[in-house]
């Protein structure tokens, strides 16, 4: 099952021009396009293309054949604001892909594993500080949460409160093309997040963030503000992420802070699963076939992680400025009308509760006919949950194990064939 395929979402309005003849090879740009518009006001994951969408649209069609456009300074994909050059550089070639394929060249998630086995020893010799800090990111829940866990018991190891953090970062959301429908719902989400984490004492700091690269050395000063010397956080998988985990793994120690990235977002880490020439699977079918044995062996990937404690009492006080902190508005460029936060807020009803209850109305109603009815999406028969999935409200380690609880087997690969 995999679990790291991530979705973006649509913008507001765009009117998308009639097709007209095109050059050979632009029927599937202009189609994805299409496709991403066409999902806008139903999936708040669906992708956000640049303003200037339909005239890029229009260009791709009367620049000729090479698709070129008439400056001659960028290509298709960064007109219609699939890659933002603001953030992202030229893409690699082809000699440098197979560098990385052959292990040639270490990959970012090499080097971040690398960065966490080079550092545990001086790691480990931190001792706790005032409070153990949880940083937030696409793990939006407190249950089954394996970084919120970790945090909640190293704080419970010398009694000293567990302090969460999210921060709202509008370059971060404009360089993964967030649209403003997602961005609301992690607001909403985080709105409910803080109320139940309130019921324990724990504060939920959150903060917006105008400078994405700042955001690192700010973490570790709100650290320094709290006298915390451990913070836990889920490891993302994309590029960007995981070279900002591996500085901010070197940078924390060297202000002596044990920062510990754990995998959680996926049931198996990646660079777990390697074929018999030890490179990564490009086949879906072998792939399944040893993601499943690779489970079926190791059973207790599947394990829950129990949510986070109560906080000491003092809590209240020592963090009062972190309990008072309100959920920001969404950022200018991510807003919705008061139209349509109702009408998003009703299709997408926000947090790990309403996770929960769709794959449970999943599982106890649609999923005998799943496999009959999957293919036809009049038919209601899918579990509506990929926004929690991808959003961090609802664990895949925890759909895949009630799945497997409710099913005729303990075998991932046996029993009702809806599963």
């Amino acid at each position: 099952m995999p679990a790291t395929i991530r979705k973006r979402k649509a913008p507001s309005t765009t009117t998308i021009p009639s097709p007209r003849k095109r050059p050979a090879g632009t029927q599937s740009t202009f189609a994805a396009a299409r496709r991403t518009v066409d999902e806008q006001h139903v999936n708040p994951e669906a992708s956000e293309p640049s303003d200037q969408l339909q005239d890029a649209l229009t260009d791709s069609v009367d620049d000729g054949v090479n698709n070129e456009p008439a400056t001659g300074d960028s290509h298709v994909e960064e007109r219609l604001g699939i890659v933002q050059r603001e953030f992202y550089p030229p893409e690699m070639g082809n000699a440098r892909c197979a560098m990385y394929n052959n292990n040639e060249l270490p990959r970012p998630l090499q080097v971040l594993n690398t960065t966490i086995k080079d550092t545990a020893a001086a790691r480990s010799k931190i001792e706790v500080g005032e409070a153990v800090v949880h940083w937030f990111k696409r793990d939006l829940r407190t249950n089954d949460n394996r970084a919120l866990h970790l945090a909640s018991e190293k704080a419970k190891s010398r009694g000293v409160p567990l302090v969460c953090m999210f921060i709202v970062s509008p370059q971060d959301y404009q360089a993964h093309l967030t649209s403003p429908a997602r961005v609301d719902f992690e607001l909403r989400t985080l709105q409910i997040m803080k109320q139940d984490l309130a019921e324990k004492d724990i504060p939920l700091y959150v903060e917006t963030r105008e400078n994405r690269k700042a955001i690192p050395a700010h973490i570790v000063d709100l650290c320094e503000k709290w006298r915390a010397k451990h913070i836990f956080c889920n490891i993302e998988y994309e590029v960007d992420e995981l070279r900002r985990e591996t500085k901010m793994t070197k940078m924390c120690l060297e202000r002596g802070i044990d920062f510990s990235a754990v995998h959680d977002d996926v049931v198996v880490p990646p660079e777990t699963l390697t074929t018999g020439q030890g490179k990564q699977y490009s086949v879906y079918t072998p792939w399944r076939r040893a993601w499943v044995a690779h489970v079926h062996s190791n059973p207790k990937i599947l394990d829950t992680y129990e949510p986070p404690g109560q906080n000491p009492p003092s809590a209240r006080d020592k963090l009062k400025d972190a309990f008072e902190m309100p959920i920001p508005a969404a950022p200018s460029n991510k807003s919705l009308t008061e139209e349509e936060k109702t009408r998003f807020s009703s299709l997408w009803p926000a947090g790990e509760h309403e996770a929960s209850d769709r794959l449970d109305r999943f599982l106890d109603e649609k999923v005998g006919r799943y496999k009959e009815a999957r293919n036809f999406p009049a038919s209601n028969s899918t579990a509506m949950i990929s926004v929690h999935l991808s959003s961090g409200t609802l664990a895949a380690r925890t759909a895949v194990r009630r799945a497997r609880d409710v099913n005729s087997t303990k075998k991932l690969d046996g029993g009702n064939e809806g599963l």
